[in-house]
């Protein structure tokens, strides 16, 4: 009786165990969906007012998607995910600002160490972690990769600086903070996220199967009868022999020889030298 009402009000049984870890995905995924339709849902009355950026206006779709990519990292609130994601030639993007807010609401620790219109350093430190990280930007690193004639780069030169240091530093020390985005500000100068690299298939050799034609084996023709059987001799009666069971062989260690051998046993004996008849010269020396 106890056994039952363990089994009934314990830890579930293995099986059961096995069910649930593939029911996992099925019901994230069935969560995923019904949040997405609650979002398009709010994002269909929402698009039509001029409280969303002009981007997502007239766009509930859209909408729906940065709702939903905000909340995957943490950003609960509809209104606030509108305003901090942009998408630039298809890539969604927080800007640096919310990258750092970001970072900062986990624990991690980012400061400004420097700042003018000519060079920008930004400091931080994982939580939990003593090593202090840096990240630097200067307008001569910002010409030599051909920024410096971009109209944000013109009037706003230190803001530029500071949030492309800000988000070369928040994915330094809070990677699975910000799970791989960008800022506004690396995407609009032109940056690309980094893709995989192509693996080069490797050649390999051209396999040809051939067919082998198997000859039909022929009858063997019967032996010619002797010849006690061509004058009608009668055959004499033998009688059957019976079956021999099967027998293992046995290990080499297990056999034995019983007389030693005498003699060179690389030569032919007298009789194995009279059965075969005449041999090649030098064979068996």
């Amino acid at each position: 009786m106890s056994t039952e009402i363990e089994q009934h009000e314990g830890r579930p049984t293995a099986e059961q165990e096995v069910v649930l870890a593939n029911e996992h995905g099925s019901v994230d995924l069935l969560q995923f969906t019904r949040d997405l339709q609650l979002c398009y849902n709010f994002a269909r009355s929402l698009v039509t007012t001029p409280f969303v950026p002009q981007q997502y206006q007239g766009n509930p779709g859209h909408a729906a998607a940065a709702i939903m990519t905000a909340r995957g990292v943490g950003i609960m609130d509809p209104m606030a995910a509108l305003r901090s994601l942009d998408v630039i030639q298809g890539t969604p993007a927080f800007r640096a600002n919310t990258l750092r807010a970001l970072a900062q609401r986990d624990g991690h620790e980012i400061w400004v160490e420097e700042a003018n219109s000519q060079r920008v350093v930004m400091r931080g430190r994982r939580r939990g972690d003593d090593r202090i990280q840096e990240s630097m930007w200067d307008m001569d690193r910002a010409r030599a990769m051909g920024l410096t004639n971009k109209d944000n780069w013109k009037k706003q030169p230190q803001a530029m600086l500071t949030a492309r240091a800000t988000s070369e530093l928040v994915r330094l020390i809070a990677a699975d903070t910000v799970a791989g985005l960008y800022s506004v500000e690396e995407l609009a100068d032109g940056e690309q996220p980094p893709e995989a690299p192509a693996v080069e298939a490797k050649p390999t050799a051209k396999r040809t199967m051939r067919r082998r034609r198997v000859e039909p084996k022929r009858a063997e023709e019967p032996a010619p009868a002797p010849a006690a059987e061509a004058k009608g001799e009668p055959e004499p009666e033998v009688a059957a022999a019976a079956p021999e069971e099967p027998s293992e062989e046995p290990s080499p260690e297990a056999v034995e020889t019983s007389e030693a051998f005498e003699g060179d046993p690389m030569k032919p004996t007298t009789e194995e030298a009279a059965e075969w008849g005449h041999m090649p010269e030098g064979f068996g020396d």
